[in-house]
């Protein structure tokens, strides 16, 4: 599993966030039992969507459990919501297809179901 793309140390506490009385706005979600090396999803494309957010200069997140259970998220800052949304946007149609956050969140969750393991690929 390729994480290396995603730059760790630009992460925002989500928890803290949080804490601090702000939600933070989710834009992506996986099952946190899948999760691999520092808490990322088990998948190369979640992993570079995240490097490609914090690149267009994003602060962001990987927040464990902070919603539901067994469920982690890529998350922004409330006043990066709708920055945020125009970057997904472009990169959904540009670089990892349409609906990709959508689509790939439920290929993720869907291994739950099928009890697949963390090294397979989601279906493309």
């Amino acid at each position: 599993m390729s994480t290396e793309c995603v730059n760790l140390d630009l992460l925002f506490d989500a928890d803290e966030y949080h804490q601090s009385a702000h939600c933070p706005w989710t834009f992506f979600a996986y099952p946190t039992t899948l999760a691999v090396a520092h808490g990322l999803p088990p998948d190369d494309d979640a992993c570079r969507l995240l490097a490609e957010v914090q690149a267009r200069g994003m602060d962001v997140a990987i927040w464990v459990n902070g919603i539901a259970g067994n469920t982690t998220y890529f998350a922004c800052k409330k006043n990066d919501i709708e920055r945020l949304n125009d970057v997904v946007k472009e990169l959904e149609s540009t670089t990892f297809g349409k609906n990709f956050c959508a689509e790939r969140s439920e290929a993720l969750f869907a291994r739950l179901e099928h009890g697949t393991s963390q090294t397979d690929e989601p279906e493309r």
